[in-house]
């Protein structure tokens, strides 16, 4: 997999967390962002707006898509 979208996804979600005033938690592909973080929905719905706002990609544009790790989320921006 491409390191720059799962750079950017760690980055942006460690953006989220310290702006919530939540230290930032180690994250690697495999992480479960509901799971293994302080992320509720709505902090995660943060991540994704400012994912669409960093890379002009709206992946949800035709509706939703199943995901639950850093990496399942980069590859959505990766394409």
């Amino acid at each position: 997999m491409d390191t720059q979208p799962v750079t950017l996804v760690v980055e942006t979600i460690h953006e989220v967390l310290d702006e919530q005033g939540t230290a930032p938690v180690p994250l690697d592909v495999e992480t479960n962002i509901l799971h293994d973080t302080p992320l509720d929905s709505m902090g995660l719905a943060l991540v994704v707006l400012r994912l669409e706002e960093k890379t002009g990609k709206d992946p949800f544009g035709g509706g939703f898509i199943n995901f639950h790790t850093v990496g399942e989320l980069a590859a959505l921006y990766a394409s």
